[in-house]
Order: structure tokens, then sequence, then C-alpha cells
């Protein structure tokens, strides 16, 4: 099954957003990533206890405030919605990609798919408590080339976040800054998306 997903994945370009907790940002962090690159497809992942359902039709994905509307509206060519139970994901990934046959950049966003791949580029946006962290947000952390730690609280101590962030993925670059400030949250984002693909994954004229 894993195999599979990573042969699905061999000729594609792939960025994922995870994040530590639900409500963190991860979604306005992939609008702006999407506003920044050209010609990306995005995978909204959500985890189901049930069923499994993936979707592409305008009718389930245009829905006006939904997080896939939201990521189309962004940039994204075409947009896929996976909702899967954890141990179904790589089955429902392979069907998700089907339906991106014809393109080979893709933006995923969620956790547990990085029990699956290892992605050109990963984000991770935290704002939680380190022992509080699920083990598949964990592991997305750990494989996360970039780590936003997404500051709501001007009282935090951000210094201290960074140093345990650090101790858990002491390779990926982490910042603390504010992701409701578009600005500087997108020139970030395009520094470091330029750094880790030489610059030819952004639009020409993202800024």
């Amino acid at each position: 099954m894993v195999m599979s997903l990573a042969s699905c994945l061999t000729d594609k370009i792939l960025i994922t957003v995870s994040g530590s907790h639900s409500g963190i940002g991860k979604t306005l962090l992939a609008e702006y990533i999407l506003s920044l690159v050209k010609d990306f497809a995005a995978i909204k992942i959500t985890i189901e206890d049930m069923f499994t359902a993936v979707s592409s039709d305008e009718k389930t994905i245009m829905v006006p405030g939904k997080d896939t509307f939201r990521l189309k509206a962004r940039g994204a060519t075409k947009v896929v919605w996976v909702r899967s139970p954890e141990e179904s994901l790589a089955d429902a990934m392979e069907q998700a990609l089907g339906l991106l046959s014809d393109g080979n950049r893709i933006l995923i966003e969620g956790n547990s798919v990085l029990n699956h791949v290892s992605p050109d580029i990963a984000f991770f946006v935290f704002g939680s408590e380190i022992h509080k962290l699920k083990p598949s947000r964990l592991v997305a952390l750990q494989k996360a080339h970039v780590i936003i730690n997404n500051i709501r609280d001007a009282a935090t101590d951000h210094h201290l976040t960074e140093q345990c962030l650090r101790k858990l993925n002491a390779h990926a670059t982490i910042v603390s800054l504010n992701l409701r400030d578009e600005h500087a949250a997108r020139a970030f984002l395009r520094d470091s998306i330029k750094l880790l693909s030489g610059g030819e994954l952004l639009r020409e004229t993202s800024i």
C-alpha cells in the first residue's frame, strides 16, 4: 500500500502543510503558499472515523467559507477533498492522486499523510504545548523543513518555544510570526520557497 502510494508520487513535486492542532492556521498558510507558487493543485485531508470519501466535483469543493473553497480561490488549479480514517488514508490518497494525473505539482494540507510521504517541502504550523502533540503530528513536525510558531499571544516566551521545537527537529528553519500578518507571512514564505526550490516553483509576480 505505502509503496503503491509512493509510486504515484515519483514524478510529483509535493508541498505539505501540517499543524499542531485544528484551528492553528494550516489552511491560512496553505492559502498564502498557493498564492505564491504556480501550477499547484491541492488536496485537503480530513480524518474521519467511519467513512471514506474522495471528492473533486465543484458542488462539493466550491462551498463559500469551506477550506476547499479557500484553497481554490487562492490559486489551486484543482482541489480534491479526502475524508478518510487514518488506516485507510493511503488508499484514499491513491484515489485522490488519480484525479490529479494531469498535474505534477501538489500541495497537501494534513498531518497523517506524513506517515506515508516524504515531501519536497514540508511546512508545520505550531501553537500548542509540545507534550500534547498527537503521534501523527509529532511525525509531521519532525519531518518539517520549515516550522512556523504562530504567535497569537504576545505574552508567550517565543524563544523558549523555539528552543523546544529545535530539540525535536534540528534541521528545520524555525520562525515565530503571526500568520494574520499577511505581508510578513508571505514575504517569509516566498523567501523560504525560493531557498528550498531554487525559485522555480514561484509565480513570477508573487510578492
